[in-house]
């Protein structure tokens, strides 16, 4: 056989197969290839969790007989079939309640010609709590990871988010009450309603996870910026009550990114906002203002412009000072002493957690996972009916607060890890 004859088939499989088999079998044990397996499982356990609710594995007692997705509802969603069937059919109602989920509902009242809300609950559901639901633990951890560098924070925080509802389910066994308050708290925090709620959430984590992504650059393309400011769009449509959240980031932008990134984003979010501005107009003749200020002014004033700054005030569905944080606290302590321990420590924990984000990571994750979430907290907790569902109020904040809880949770198990007796003895055997 001459010295140059090519080796048959047989043998140059055979040369071939550890050179290619050894980085193959390295690269499926990556940590980044772990960690991606442990987000699609944690993923798979939030929507597994919302099957077992949604088909009464676990019970939830306050669901429709016949419409068997049909959960706990707050009220809202009737207004929000109500404009949606005026968007189609006309004319225009006029309402307090975002276009968002309005826009959400077109689609199914048109191909199935519902004759009330509780007819397309089950593909509002879908969306809220499988789609939007499963991705939220997705950007959760894409948050944790981004804005403290640590991908054990990303995916430990992602993952109770994703038990959330799961903890809801038993966090009020010890109620008299307690069918009630799961029946009421499981859907909303997972998202199992046709409701604003979890869209709105959906996409201010969207936005955040964007802003904790870019603001380590130095330089920041147009589209990631953009980008931003359409998920903050998104969530203006769904709830006006985003705002805080929506100049917080914005600012942020501008802050870390410059000027090209905060026009960028700007720029898209006023273009998502359109609908919302077109309805504005037709209905109040003003292109940024929501129901709750606006509600009867063309009709009774002949517009918001020409309506007292003090007659609007007084108008507002909620009193608005800051003696309701203290209204607030009296409301749940005065009943509920043991609560004050509780405060103590989240109140201390707080406190710890900025100074452990700003030593490790910088002023940019304390801006993002704290400064971002309490400019939207803190004037919620002057509102008059924050008190009345605390849990709702707060939720579009508790992603980043949950991250910062869970990275400082690490910083404390470390420094309390250090001080064990024999730790010593160990570091220097190491």
């Amino acid at each position: 056989m001459s010295d140059t004859q090519p080796l048959n088939d047989a043998d140059s499989g055979s040369a071939l197969l550890p050179a290619v088999r050894r980085p193959l079998r390295a690269a499926q044990h990556t940590p980044e290839r772990r960690a991606r397996l442990a987000l699609f499982g944690l993923v798979s356990m939030r929507l597994l969790l919302n099957t077992v609710f949604l088909l009464n594995i676990l019970p939830l007692e306050r669901r429709d007989p016949v419409f068997r997705w049909y959960l706990q509802h707050g009220g809202d969603q009737e207004y929000m079939f109500e404009l949606a069937r005026s968007i189609l059919d006309g004319p225009l109602v006029e309402t307090v309640v975002g276009i968002g989920q309005s826009l959400i509902m077109l689609p199914w009242i048109y191909l199935l010609k519902p004759a009330q809300y509780i007819e397309i609950t089950a593909p509002l559901v879908f969306i809220n709590g499988f789609l939007l639901g499963g991705l939220s633990v997705v950007l959760v951890d894409r948050l944790g990871h981004a804005a403290t560098g640590s991908r054990r924070v990303g995916l430990i925080a992602a993952a109770i988010w994703a038990a959330l509802p799961l903890f809801a389910y038993f966090a009020f066994f010890w109620h008299p009450e307690s069918v009630l308050l799961r029946s009421v708290t499981v859907p909303k925090v997972g998202w199992l309603n046709g409701l604003s709620d979890g869209p709105a959430t959906f996409f201010v984590l969207l936005g955040m996870a964007g802003l904790a992504n870019v603001m380590r650059r130095e330089q920041v393309g147009f589209w990631a910026a953009a980008g931003i400011g359409a998920a903050l769009g998104a969530a203006l449509l769904f709830r006006f009550h985003m705002a805080p959240f929506a100049a917080t980031v914005l600012f942020g932008l501008l802050l870390f990114n410059g000027w090209r990134a905060l026009l960028a984003a700007l720029g898209m979010l006023l273009i998502v906002y359109l609908p919302q501005a077109w309805y504005n107009m037709a209905v109040f003749n003003l292109p940024f203002t929501t129901g709750y200020l606006s509600y009867g002014d063309m009709r009774n004033r002949g517009g918001t412009l020409r309506r007292p700054l003090s007659d609007m005030l007084q108008s507002l569905p909620a009193d608005i000072s800051p003696a309701n944080v203290f209204g607030t606290l009296a409301y749940f302590l005065s009943e509920r002493t043991w609560l004050i321990a509780p405060l103590a420590i989240a109140l201390a924990g707080g406190a710890f957690a900025f100074l452990s984000l700003k030593r490790r990571c910088g002023w940019r994750a304390v801006y993002v996972l704290l400064g971002v979430p309490l400019a939207y907290l803190l004037p919620m907790l002057t509102t008059s009916n924050f008190r009345d569902d605390v849990i709702r109020f707060s939720m579009p904040g508790l992603p980043a607060l949950l991250v910062a809880g869970v990275f400082t949770a690490g910083v404390v198990l470390e420094w309390l890890a250090r001080r064990a007796p024999g730790s010593g003895k160990r570091m220097r055997a190491e």
